[in-house]
C-alpha cells in the first residue's frame, strides 16, 4: 500500500535510529506460518502451565485468567531489547488487567542474546522473518491450547518489543487484529501489510531513549498504511503534553498520545493503568475482520 517515496523516507528515518533497536532496560489455515488454528471447546485448557514454557528454543510465559471462557481474546505482549518475559510481565500490569477482563496474554522471549550490565540474562528481537514466524507458533500453539478467539489477537510491546509488534503486525495481518505500543523504536520498512490495522502509539515527554518523534513514527506509518486517516479529534485526558485520535477509511483508527515528563521505562501506578485501558478499549474496537 505504501508508495516507493514514502517507504524511501521510512527506511532513511529508520536507519537515522539504528541506535535505538538496543532498547534500554525495563522492565494461512492450517499451518504456524498462516492464520491462527483453534480446537474444538471440548479440547480447551482453562489452566496455565506454570513458569517458563520451552517452545521453538526458546520459551514463553502465559497468563490464563481464573474462570476464562474458550474464545477469549489473546493479547501478545513483547519485551524490549535487554529484557525478558518475566520483566515484562512483572511491569506491564496485563495479568491484572488480563483477570478483570477475562482474556488472556502470553509473553515470548526475544532471540538475540543482550544481557543487562548486571549480568542478568535478558534478549532483543531482530524484528525479521525469523522473529515473526516464531511469534506467530507461539500464537498458535496458545490459540489451539486454550481455544483463543482467532480474530482476537491483539499486539503490545515497548521499545524494541514495540518495534517488534509494529512488524509483526504489518507482516501478519491476518493472525493480527490491532496493536498498541509504547515508547517504539523505529517503525518497519519494507513491509506492506495486505490491510489497514488499528494501532496505538504511547510515549513520554522526557524519553531520552526512544526520544518523541521516532515513536511518532509510528503513527506515520499506521496513518499511512490505513489512508486516509481523517477526522482529527483530541484524545481527552489529563496530564498529558499531546493526545489525539484519527478514524480511517478502512474502518480502522489511529491513536496518539504523549505524557508529561515520564521516561523510556513503562508507566507505573494510575498512568500505567490509564495506559492500559486505553490500549484495552482500542483491542476491544478492533477485531480482525
Amino acid at each position: 500500500m505504501a508508495s516507493t517515496s514514502i517507504k524511501r523516507l521510512a527506511a532513511v528515518f529508520a536507519a537515522s535510529c539504528t541506535a535505538l533497536l538496543l532498547a534500554a532496560p525495563a522492565a494461512a489455515p492450517g499451518s504456524a506460518g498462516n492464520a491462527v488454528l483453534e480446537s474444538p471447546a471440548t479440547h480447551c485448557s482453562t489452566t496455565p502451565v506454570p513458569g517458563n514454557v520451552e517452545f521453538d528454543s526458546r520459551y514463553y510465559r502465559i497468563h490464563v485468567p481464573s474462570g476464562v471462557s474458550p474464545g477469549a481474546p489473546l493479547v501478545v505482549a513483547i519485551h524490549g531489547g535487554y529484557d525478558r518475559p518475566e520483566g515484562m510481565e512483572a511491569v506491564s500490569g496485563w495479568n491484572a488487567l488480563a483477570d478483570q477482563h477475562k482474556f488472556i496474554v502470553v509473553y515470548p522471549r526475544g532471540i538475540k542474546p543482550e544481557n543487562k550490565p548486571d549480568g542478568t540474562p535478558g534478549w532483543g528481537w531482530n524484528a525479521d522473518t525469523t522473529d515473526v514466524t516464531h511469534i506467530k507458533k507461539v500464537v498458535t500453539e496458545v490459540s489451539t491450547k486454550y481455544c483463543v478467539a482467532s480474530d482476537r489477537v491483539h499486539l503490545t510491546g515497548h521499545s524494541n518489543g514495540g518495534q517488534m509488534a509494529s512488524r509483526a503486525a504489518c507482516t501478519a495481518p491476518e493472525v493480527f487484529a490491532s496493536g498498541a505500543v509504547y515508547a517504539p523504536a523505529p517503525p518497519p520498512t519494507g513491509c506492506d501489510p495486505a490491510r489497514a490495522v488499528s494501532w496505538g502509539v504511547f510515549a513520554s515527554a522526557n524519553d531520552l531513549t526512544v526520544i518523541e518523534p521516532v515513536a511518532y513514527g509510528h503513527v506515520m506509518y499506521w496513518s499511512w498504511e490505513n489512508r486516509p486517516c481523517q477526522n482529527e479529534q483530541p484524545g481527552g485526558g489529563t496530564d498529558v503534553k499531546d493526545s489525539r485520535h484519527w478514524d480511517c477509511a478502512s474502518g480502522t483508527e489511529v491513536l496518539w498520545r504523549v505524557y508529561n515528563g515520564g521516561s523510556h521505562y513503562w508507566p507505573t501506578g494510575a498512568r500505567r493503568t490509564e495506559m492500559l485501558n486505553r490500549m484495552w478499549q482500542l483491542f476491544q474496537a478492533n477485531p480482525r475482520p
